[in-house]
């Protein structure tokens, strides 16, 4: 079990003295990562090459998995036009796909195959990813000025101009509730992204450690079923519904 928590981390340039900065590269996250696009770059493309009237099997899967998410999509920002609600369709079936496919990927029997998003630098990217993008959505929809001022807090809405007896309540709402507002930001990309890394490496912890006390002789399939297919699947779902609620939040009116 000494394979656990070690990482192929490239520290220099390749045949060179340069250091790489932030304490190295974990090539087998990238490459990995590499192999996961490409995959789903194949399997889509196999799925939708010949569009027909009626579907075949890669058609009509593609299809299902389409509607389905549009419709998730659609009933969770609840947008005026479909149109803007079908605006956020691609991060969130995109982003399911990659993270289902990523925490699967060891099913694939090739050597130096991990999980990318066991690796917390990967996890970070993508919750950072997603929180900046539903920052950014917040501010699209409500202007820099009605975004900062929601950040300000009920105080804030409620005192109306700046006057001496609403000096207090905006004091309030820049002093408390625009840092608490900040740290909750940063709290939402820690929690997305602890969230995802700890249940992927917990589940590759459990894997090990039950093949180690089994001597490799008895392959606990029940296990590899449930945390590289059910496992996978929920929290790509729950990574992706969570990136959804966040757009959902930042871009509603208070």
């Amino acid at each position: 079990m000494e394979e656990i928590g070690q990482r192929l981390t490239w520290h220099y340039v390749p045949f060179t003295d340069i250091p790489i900065p932030l304490d190295g590269i974990n090539i087998l996250t990238v490459a990995n990562s590499v192999l996961v696009m490409l995959i789903l770059w194949a399997v889509l493309w196999l799925g939708a090459r010949k569009f027909a009237w009626v579907p075949g099997r890669g058609q009509l899967l593609v299809e299902t998995y389409v509607s389905a998410f549009d419709a998730m999509v659609t009933e969770t920002l609840q947008l005026h036009k479909k149109e803007e609600n079908r605006h956020f369709f691609p991060l969130i079936a995109s982003l399911f796909v990659f993270i289902l496919l990523c925490n699967g990927i060891p099913l694939l029997p090739l050597p130096h195959i991990e999980e990318p998003t066991s690796d917390l630098n990967c996890t970070l990217a993508l919750g950072l990813m997603v929180v900046s993008y539903s920052m950014y959505c917040g501010f699209k929809a409500h202007g820099i000025k009605g975004k900062l001022a929601e950040m300000c807090g009920p105080f804030w809405h409620h005192e109306g101009k700046f006057t001496l007896a609403a000096l207090p309540g905006k004091l309030i709402g820049i002093g408390f509730f625009f840092p608490l507002h900040i740290i909750e930001t940063f709290s939402r990309v820690l929690s997305i992204s602890c969230r995802l890394f700890g249940n992927i490496t917990g589940a590759a912890i459990i894997i090990t450690v039950v093949s180690a006390l089994t001597y490799g002789m008895v392959v606990p399939l029940g296990l590899y079923a449930f945390f590289l297919v059910f496992e996978s699947a929920v929290q790509a779902f729950v990574f992706s519904m969570l990136a959804l609620i966040y757009i959902a939040t930042n871009m509603e009116h208070e």
